[in-house]
């Protein structure tokens, strides 16, 4: 490479990297300053795509050099309102490059402070009851499993609700309540995101105390209380004839989901990083016990109902849901947490329509 185009080449790496320096310092100090206010991200796995960047900066830097050798080869393209194509071409990049990091960002869904919306909200109190025992790992849901299609059933359910108030409890032989009947909606569902099986470490399914906890959840406002219970029902550990009765005398809708194939699918085992056995050393096959979840609802009352697809049929539920909430609360206040996906949505756009425009440099410098 020659002195001139060694004195190019570097003259735009230098530029680059202080811009990069700059706009990393800027992002960090806002990030910590957040941080330490409490934002946290819905899907923060998505940004891991942000280590793809220096790969980005490579495929760059290389693009850029071979631009400069043709250049340096053909000087008489500079003659021939050229000269202008480094610059469009690097502040493409720019744009370009911020138009992903501006997605990446917007699809990890910044959440930072609350606010107050006004609603008109239906009355009425629903607790999950989410079995997260270790059989719930099981993919005997077109691969996909039981944990993971409760979890999208149940976003699918707080997404259709008209205000009741929804919380959540989890279990397996022990159980505890991970947050009260709440309106905060994506709270909720930020909650429900996270939920892994590993939450609780002793195993089994101890449904009466999580329909205890429940119960005990609920207020004591005379409105309709309903609870979602999900579990596969396998390994279930004694019955409370008490509970039972509590829930058919304060008028309590069971719904009892029992999720999984009658064919059932293995176990696996997290920690050996293999496949569940016996103590013969035969592979455990986790099956749906739908009788249990029958003898439930004969002693409850309630409603039944089975969940073996991927994208269950949820109008039914939410029609007997949206049917038991009577009345309404106009010009109810509510705080929520404020989510910010709409800032880098714009600025997303904004660097996605410097990147279209920015080839018209040309036309405006000749």
């Amino acid at each position: 490479m020659s002195s001139n185009k060694s004195h190019i080449y570097y003259k735009w790496l230098r530029i680059f990297l202080a811009l990069e320096l700059f706009t990393i310092a800027l992002i960090l100090t806002a990030y910590l300053y957040l941080e330490k206010n409490g934002i946290i991200f819905q899907n923060p796995r998505v940004l891991y795509a942000l280590l793809f960047l220096p790969l980005l900066y490579g495929i760059f830097f290389i693009r850029q050099k071979s631009k400069i050798d043709v250049f340096e080869m053909n000087p008489s393209l500079l003659l021939t309102g050229n000269q202008h194509y480094l610059t469009v071409f690097n502040l493409k990049f720019i744009f370009l490059k911020n138009t992903l990091v501006a997605i990446i960002i917007a699809l990890s869904n910044p959440i930072y402070g609350t606010r107050k919306v006004d609603v008109v909200s239906k009355d009425g109190e629903i607790m999950i009851c989410l079995d997260i025992s270790n059989s719930m790992n099981v993919k005997d849901i077109q691969n996909e499993s039981r944990l993971e299609v409760a979890k999208r059933l149940l976003n699918g359910i707080i997404n259709k609700l008209s205000g009741q108030k929804i919380g959540i409890c989890l279990f397996a032989a022990d159980g505890f309540v991970q947050i009260p009947p709440s309106q905060d909606y994506q709270s909720v569902k930020i909650l429900l995101s996270d939920v892994k099986t590993t939450f609780l470490s002793r195993q089994g399914t101890n449904v009466c105390n999580a329909l205890e906890l429940a119960m005990n959840s609920f207020t004591e406002n005379k409105i309709p209380k309903s609870i979602l219970l999900i579990t596969d029902g396998e390994n279930h550990m004694s019955e409370d004839q008490s509970v039972y009765n509590r829930i058919k005398k304060d008028k309590v809708l069971l719904y009892a989901m029992g999720i999984g194939s009658d064919e059932g699918g293995p176990v696996p085992d997290f920690a050996t990083k293999s496949l569940k056995m016996d103590d013969d050393g035969n592979l455990v096959i986790s099956k749906l016990n739908i009788e249990f979840a029958q003898n439930l609802i004969s002693q409850c009352g309630g409603k039944l109902v089975r969940i073996d697809s991927q994208y269950p049929d949820l109008n039914p539920l939410l029609t007997e849901i949206n049917l038991r909430s009577k009345g309404y609360s106009r010009n109810l206040k509510i705080e929520v947490r404020r989510s910010l996906v709409d800032f880098p949505v714009l600025l997303g756009f904004v660097f996605f329509l410097l990147f279209l425009l920015t080839p018209l440099l040309k036309l405006i410098k000749k």
